[in-house]
């Protein structure tokens, strides 16, 4: 594509950047470490993309944080533990890739950045199999003042309102038991007051809390970095094309307000504009085996970067048995037509007192496994017929101990929930079915079922609680199972759940360095992908907390390397 320009002076900078999650903000840190001169492009006006919105963890076996926890959960481990999930489907050259660099690129930036992390013992999504961890190999970036951004912080994406109390404040996963109940001990009193304190004042300078952790924390340690190197980011700028001069990517054209011009790069550009998950075509081209309405991810993730590559020749690598990891999503329509997205993680659907069911009342699935195994079930795994959408069913009690999608444990009022349809309640199992359009007799006897099953503490139809990843994310309080308790304290209720993509994990096809590759298997000069926009390393699979953002920091981390060791 030739460097037509319609306004703007042409610029130059050794590597261009598109876009600023994970992937993006760790190429271009790493690059300007490296000294090079970088230009960092992010679409919309905000910096973070998805990764600001998540949960922040990476899956990076081999990382000093979590030698430094269990010295036994290495490398190697890891390794043995991927070959069993990823079964026929791996590809060797791109495994030992990120197993190399892992544990290399985690302590690259912790030595040049303020990119600094804990290990975050969550266990690997399936533990219980042959080199599974009870403790994982993710990691999870440490807590962050958002007042050191100065007037970045404003730049920095927020998390979506519905994760946020108090008018803008982040509670972590461990503090949102403190909150409900300040008054259980001293120091969840103490806890309390002093993050009520901390938000109370940062109210009175700022739209909302500084004290970020998760991908918010994650995303201002990469600006705060970027910031003391000298590399600032160009909003609001969308990739339109790339540029190519002798048989080389050389630049691209970009656009700004509506005018377009040429960036020049002296060494190569790097794509990391999110993947394909809003791109209607695309979609529909490459996911098609995984119909679905619903993403997660960041509404910019239009496909540029994979388009772009495309139209210079690229191919792309669609060897992956799903093309997105997954989770259920609940969708509330309000009043003026607005829709609000939850995803569901573990926070409900791993407590005890919950079951899903299918169209026709019946149980599909292990309700306590991970969200991406949820919706591969939902899909119509193991040829079971497909879930979609499916339910939750509880009960009162749960949903005032546990809360349920967007209803919140005791704040939360239930009746404008039910009002507004988002919530479906009945006094008894028959009349919920009835008002659900489900079997009233195949209701009565799942919930039947489960509870006979639940007053002993089993689970003899899909031995939900016998799983590391179920115990984990039950209530320790119920005895014997944390994951089973009977669902038998009426009024009931039922949520309608769909799939919903939080990754797209099919896309461009790359090389061991990231190099995008072309239709015969060879690298485009000067053109590098990562993040969303290729194909993942994990193929599809979802080995444990982390493998989206893990892969995606650990290749941008050999781009910028080897695209710097190449100049």
């Amino acid at each position: 594509m030739g460097p037509t320009q319609e306004g703007g002076l042409e610029r130059h900078a050794d590597v261009l950047v598109f876009g600023t999650g994970a992937a993006g903000l760790t190429a271009a840190l790493v690059a300007a470490i490296e000294g090079l001169d970088v230009a960092l492009f992010e679409k919309s006006a905000f910096a973070g993309g998805t990764t600001a919105t998540s949960g922040g963890s990476l899956w990076v076996p081999g990382a000093a944080p979590i030698l430094q926890a269990t010295p036994d959960v290495d490398v190697e481990r890891a390794r043995r533990y991927l070959l069993t999930e990823l079964g026929p489907w791996v590809r060797q050259d791109l495994l030992e890739a990120f197993l190399d660099a892992s544990p290399e690129a985690i302590d690259y930036l912790s030595r040049h950045s303020e990119v600094r992390f804990a290990h975050a013992t969550n266990p690997d999504y399936h533990a219980d199999q042959p080199f599974g961890s009870a403790t994982g190999h993710a990691i999870t970036a440490l807590p962050f003042d958002g007042r050191l951004l100065g007037a970045d912080f404003a730049r920095l994406k927020p998390p979506r309102d519905v994760f946020m109390v108090l008018g803008g404040m982040m509670v972590g996963r461990r503090e949102i038991p403190i909150l409900v109940r300040p008054f259980s001990s001293l120091y969840a009193l103490r806890r309390t007051v002093g993050l009520l304190a901390r938000h109370a004042l940062d109210r009175l300078q700022y739209p909302r809390g500084t004290r970020l952790l998760i991908g918010n924390a994650l995303v201002a340690r990469y600006l705060y970095s970027l910031r003391r190197r000298g590399v600032s980011v160009e909003y609001e700028t969308r990739l339109i094309d790339l540029h190519r001069e002798n048989g080389r990517i050389a630049g691209a054209i970009v656009e700004t307000d509506g005018r377009q011009r040429l960036v020049r790069a002296r060494r190569g550009v790097i794509l990391a504009t999110g993947g394909i998950a809003h791109s209607g075509p695309l979609r529909t081209e490459l996911m098609a085996s995984h119909p679905h309405d619903y993403s997660m991810a960041d509404e910019a993730d239009t496909g540029d970067g994979v388009s772009a590559a495309r139209r210079v020749g690229a191919a792309i690598d669609g060897a992956v048995p799903n093309p997105a990891y997954w989770s259920p999503a609940s969708i509330r329509t309000k009043p003026d037509g607005s829709q609000t997205l939850w995803i569901h993680g573990h926070m409900d659907r791993g407590k005890p007192g919950l079951i899903a069911v299918d169209a026709s009342g019946q149980r599909f699935v292990n309700e306590a496994d991970s969200y991406h195994d949820f919706v591969i079930a939902m899909f119509g795994a193991d040829g079971r017929k497909p879930a979609i959408p499916a339910y939750l069913i509880c009960d009162h009690r749960f949903v005032r101990k546990y809360g349920v999608g967007l209803v919140r444990p005791l704040v939360s009022r239930i009746a404008p929930f039910v009002r507004d349809g988002y919530l479906i309640r009945a006094d008894s199992i028959e009349g919920l079915a009835q008002r659900v359009g489900i079997d009233q007799v195949a209701l009565r006897q799942s919930i039947e079922k489960y509870n006979a099953d639940a007053r002993n503490g089993t689970d003899s139809e899909f031995g939900r609680g016998s799983r590391i990843l179920n115990r984990f994310n039950g209530d320790p309080e119920q005895q014997p199972n944390p994951c089973v308790r009977p669902i038998e304290c009426p009024p009931y209720y039922a949520l309608k759940v769909w799939p919903c993509s939080i990754g797209t994990t099919v896309g461009l096809a790359t090389d061991a360095n990231s190099r995008v590759l072309d239709q015969a298997g060879v690298p485009l000069q000067g053109l590098y992908a990562c993040g969303n926009d290729v194909t993942s390393v994990m193929r599809g699979f979802y080995p444990g907390p982390g493998a989206t953002l893990g892969p995606a920091v650990v290749f941008a981390y050999r781009a910028a390397r080897h695209l710097a060791a190449a100049a």
